[in-house]
């Protein structure tokens, strides 16, 4: 094995960035957090819409 890279992750990865974050950037990581998890509901209330649409509102009409 050469000393070279291996294409294998180091597991050093987090040593390497820094551990606190500027505010600026805590800033940013929350509102992209926010925007993506608006997406995701809004993905998953897209398919449940879909997925209602397809089976018709029969399947509402079932009896338990």
């Amino acid at each position: 094995m050469g000393s070279g890279s291996s294409g294998r992750c180091s597991g050093n990865l987090m040593a390497q960035r820094p551990q606190t974050l500027s505010p600026e950037e805590q800033k940013r990581r929350r509102k992209r957090s926010i925007a993506l998890g608006l997406t995701l509901g809004a993905l998953v209330l897209f398919f449940y819409i879909v997925t209602i649409a397809k089976l018709g509102v029969a399947v509402l009409q079932r009896a338990l």
